[in-house]
């Protein structure tokens, strides 16, 4: 392989929602929310995406491979969020849910998520990692190490600490990076553990 690193455009967002569904189908979360790729759920994504490309503090990154046969298909994407203080501006407003989505899990397991980073990084500046996929293929070949050294460098250079919410399979990989476990959440009846990791700050 011979990976490179590009920033995201708007003409990439059907090969990030092809690398989602790919990298995260068994999902709980895509499961209850995005059960079927309808047209519902193509609009919710399209929308969602085309507003937050454009956001500034919002970062996507993607991955692709030179060498292969097809050198533009994205591999994996990233997103960080570039979180300064209570004054920053707002983040676009969120499409509506498909239809068929399950509410209440929507409610509990994003509301949880944000509760908690609000609870534990109230208004310090941060990086924070919202969201990273791999298509299944190339999982464990360095793509995720990658996307995830993007965001911390960027933490690092800016001299502030970065964030993130990570599933028991995510946090080992996070932790290989300087994220440390500062509290857990048992959500959806207890069947999930929702962890929240922080980076310290790297001191010049």
């Amino acid at each position: 392989m011979s990976i490179q690193l590009r920033k995201a455009t708007i003409v990439d967002i059907p090969a990030i929602i092809d690398v989602y569904f790919d990298a995260f189908h068994d999902h709980p979360f895509t499961r209850r929310v995005f059960s079927l790729r309808s047209g519902s759920v193509e609009k919710y994504w399209s929308e969602s995406l085309h507003a937050e490309i454009k956001d500034p503090s919002a970062h996507f990154t993607l991955i692709t491979d030179s060498a292969s046969a097809d050198p533009e298909r994205v591999l994996a994407f990233s997103k960080w969020r570039e979180q300064s203080t209570s004054t920053s501006p707002p983040r676009p407003p969120q499409p509506s849910w498909p239809e068929g989505a399950d509410l209440a899990f929507v409610k509990e397991l994003l509301g949880t998520i944000d509760r908690k980073h609000q609870e534990i990084m109230k208004d310090r500046p941060h990086w924070y990692l919202e969201m990273l996929g791999v298509r299944k293929e190339f999982q464990r070949k360095g793509a995720g190490k990658l996307l995830v050294e993007w965001g911390t460098t960027k933490a690092d250079e800016a001299g502030v600490e970065a964030f993130l919410a990570a599933s028991p399979a995510g946090a080992p990989l996070y932790a290989k990076h300087g994220f440390e476990l500062v509290d857990t959440v048992l959500i959806d009846e207890g069947k999930r553990l929702e962890s929240f990791m922080l980076r310290p700050a790297k001191k010049p």
